[in-house]
C-alpha cells in the first residue's frame, strides 16, 4: 500500500553539518497521535543516555486502519556527543506489516567510513565531515534551534547509497494547539531543491528544551499527513502546555 508506505515516510523526514549546542542532549519520552487519510498510529520517541556520552534515540509507531493495526515502525539511532558534536555510531530502521522496509548504517569514524545497507544492497560511504544518519539529525536540530541558530540549518546524512544533505528554514515562533494543549512553539519548514508541491512544517515546543510537538506533511496528491503531541516528559519532568 502506498499510503501506508507515506505515512512511515513522514517520520524520517522531520528532523549533517552538525549540532553546535554546547549543552548536553536532555532525556525525554514523548507520545504522539499520527494520521493521514483514514490510517490513524500512536508513536513514540524517545532519548536515553545509555553511558557517558553516549545516546540512543529512537522511534516506534504502530498504524491502524478500522482499528485493525496494519504496521509497525521501529526507527534507532546510537550517537556519542562529544565537543557540542553529535557523532553517529549505529542507525536502523524497520517497517513491517502491510509494507516492509530495512535499512542500517554501521558507521566507523577511525576509518572514515559508514556501511549503509538496504534489503540485500550494501554500500560503502566515505564520512567526509560531520554527517550524520536518518534519526539524528533531528536531534541536531532541535539543539540547533535551542543554542539559537536560525539560518544556515543544513544536515549531511546518510541515506542509502548517498549523503544527503537536509535544509530547514526558521519561520520564528507560534502559538500552537495540540491534543495536550497549547504550546510556545519555533516554526521550521523542510526546504527542499525541486517545487515538487510537497511540503514539511516542524513546530519544536519552545518552553520544553525543544521537544518537537507538532509536524504536517502536505503532497501534491492531496494527502496530509499529520504527527501531533499527546504527553511527555522532558528531563523526568512531566510536560505541562499553557494555561
Amino acid at each position: 500500500m502506498k499510503l501506508f508506505s507515506q505515512f512511515f515516510l513522514l517520520l524520517p523526514a522531520l528532523y549533517g553539518t552538525s549540532a553546535f549546542a554546547q549543552q548536553a542532549p536532555t532525556e525525554f519520552s514523548a507520545y504522539y497521535e499520527a494520521s493521514t487519510n483514514g490510517i490513524r498510529g500512536n508513536a513514540e520517541r524517545h532519548l536515553v543516555l545509555t553511558e557517558d556520552n553516549n545516546y540512543r534515540l529512537n522511534i516506534s509507531l504502530e498504524a491502524r486502519m478500522g482499528g485493525i493495526n496494519i504496521g509497525d515502525l521501529e526507527q534507532s539511532s546510537e550517537f556519542v556527543f562529544e565537543d557540542g558534536i553529535i557523532r553517529p555510531t549505529n542507525y536502523s530502521y524497520q517497517v513491517s506489516g502491510v509494507s516492509s522496509d530495512v535499512e542500517s548504517v554501521a558507521f566507523n569514524w577511525d576509518a572514515g567510513i559508514a556501511l549503509s545497507a538496504e534489503e540485500d544492497q550494501s554500500w560503502t560511504i566515505e564520512l567526509a565531515g560531520n554527517v550524520l544518519d536518518q534519526l539524528s539529525y533531528q536531534q541536531a536540530l532541535a539543539m540547533d534551534v535551542a543554542d539559537g541558530k536560525t539560518e544556515s540549518l543544513e544536515y549531511l546524512l546518510v541515506d542509502g547509497a548517498e549523503v544527503e544533505t537536509h535544509r530547514f528554514r526558521y519561520l520564528g515562533s507560534e502559538l500552537i494547539e495540540t491534543p495536550m494543549g497549547k504550546f510556545n512553539s519555533i516554526k521550521l519548514e523542510r526546504i527542499r531543491e525541486s517545487e515538487n508541491g510537497r511540503s514539511t512544517i516542524i513546530w519544536l515546543a519552545s518552553d520544553w528544551d525543544y521537544l518537537l510537538a507538532r509536524i504536517e506533511q502536505n503532497n501534491p496528491s492531496g494527502l496530509k499527513i499529520e504527527l501531533q503531541l499527546t504527553n511527555a516528559l522532558v528531563a523526568g519532568e512531566q510536560v505541562t502546555p499553557l494555561p
